[in-house]
């Protein structure tokens, strides 16, 4: 079901996407193509109850905007992006009459009552994306609700706006499309997560990594290409191949934290060593099964700019504790 609003003051033109309670959004996503007419100031985009994700000129001035509420909190931004109260921008020259894709994604943690969600623009001529940022809102657990199309209207805002492939994703992860339910949702519905950040990032991780060791938050010394390591026990078992199914213990962290956002210091949990995260797939296999080690790994060889888990915002550096119980060759 569609209804179309425009506010009080005549500034917007609002379309509303009502999903079936059945369906809970995490994500969505659009293509939006300005179209000018002879205007000053224009802002088009996506958006939600809380949330809006806007392209806007004013002037001669050009801006990505992510708009929350005061009363959220910043966790992350993107390089260059200024932050103001409720409000991130990111000054980027974007042009009429091309499109450029705007993503929302959430997650929420259920238990402490509370979500996060991350706004981002993708840059064909890179063909990577930009996280503008991401904002906690505590007491939310459904911050994607009332999905928004969104344009400016009025006197000084003569435009046309095409929103395009408009795609909610839902918690299992997979799209459906909201514009034209008779199309098929593309392949892949949105490009990989690739960060045009990703060495000013990398450069902000060392930092935090090296001030982390000064502080001693972790005795991880060495490294090997970037994820920090301190073999405690090296084991006496059998070697580790990045192909093995490993079983193993292990407690999460992120760096400068105590508290243990997953894992257990007693279950053990098995995986394939080559599906994990770069980080793990580097310094697992530096010991043996019975050993245990401390990795510290930098956002780009983790989860990087993924809104991978509410407790787990993007560009996070990661502390994991490991025991390594056993290997053995992967089933084929």
């Amino acid at each position: 079901m569609i209804s179309v609003a425009t506010r009080a003051a005549d500034t917007d033109s609002i379309i509303h996407y009502n999903l079936p309670d059945t369906v809970r959004a995490v994500g969505m996503v659009t293509d939006v193509n300005i179209h000018p007419t002879g205007t000053k100031e224009t802002y088009a985009g996506i958006g939600t109850k809380f949330i809006r994700l806007l392209v806007r000129k004013e002037k001669n001035d050009s801006y990505v905007s992510f708009q929350f509420p005061f009363t959220a909190n910043v966790l992350t931004k993107g390089a260059k992006v200024e932050m103001e109260k409720g409000e991130l921008e990111w000054k980027f020259n974007w042009q009429f009459n091309t499109p450029y894709k705007l993503m929302l994604s959430s997650a929420v943690d259920t238990a402490d009552q509370f979500s996060i969600v991350s706004g981002y623009l993708y840059l064909p001529a890179q063909q990577k994306w930009k996280l503008i940022g991401t904002c906690k809102m505590k007491g939310e657990t459904k911050p994607l609700i009332d999905l928004q199309a969104i344009r400016s209207t009025g006197r000084k805002s003569n435009i046309s706006v095409a929103f395009t492939d408009i795609m909610v994703q839902r918690a299992a992860g997979s799209w459906k499309r909201l514009d034209d339910p008779s199309k098929a949702v593309p392949s892949p519905a949105v490009p990989f997560l690739s960060n045009i950040d990703s060495l000013y990032q990398w450069e902000e991780d060392k930092y935090i990594i090296e001030l982390a060791r000064t502080l001693g938050a972790t005795k991880a010394r060495d490294s090997i290409q970037g994820v920090y390591y301190q073999i405690i026990e090296p084991g006496n078992g059998k070697s580790i191949s990045l192909t093995d199914s490993v079983t193993a213990r292990y407690q999460l962290r992120l760096l400068g934290s105590r508290d243990v956002i997953s894992g257990s210091e007693t279950e053990s949990y098995t995986f394939l060593l080559g599906t994990l995260i770069k980080g793990w797939q580097l310094a697992v296999p530096l010991v043996k099964t019975g050993g245990k080690l401390q990795i510290v790994i930098p956002s780009g060889l983790a989860y990087s700019i993924r809104t991978r888990a509410a407790k787990i915002p993007p560009n996070s550096v990661l502390m994991f504790d490991i025991q390594v119980l056993d290997t053995k060759p992967a089933a084929t």
